[in-house]
């Protein structure tokens, strides 16, 4: 997500947005460095746990790949009811 904000705002500056991050693409390419700090820390702190929590995301990304992407709600219910 952070990469995706940061190449929409450098290529779109002039998009209309709901919401502005404060900061704007200095914040969120911070965020982004102590993300990828962190990532690696958990590796180094404990690599088992690491591994766990790879596992889980893998096993989600798995599930969301087989099963739920095949049934997501194309509108919501408003939008259902409108038309």
């Amino acid at each position: 997500m952070m990469v995706s904000h940061i190449v929409l705002r450098s290529r779109a500056p002039e998009m209309h947005r709901p919401y502005r991050t404060p900061g704007g693409i200095v914040t969120t390419g911070f965020a982004l460095i102590v993300a990828a700090f962190a990532l690696v820390a958990t590796f180094l702190v404990d690599t088992v746990a690491a591994l766990c929590c790879l596992g889980v995301f893998a096993a989600f990304m798995l599930y969301f790949a087989l099963y739920s992407r095949h049934r997501l709600v194309a509108n919501s219910p408003d939008e259902e009811l409108a038309g």
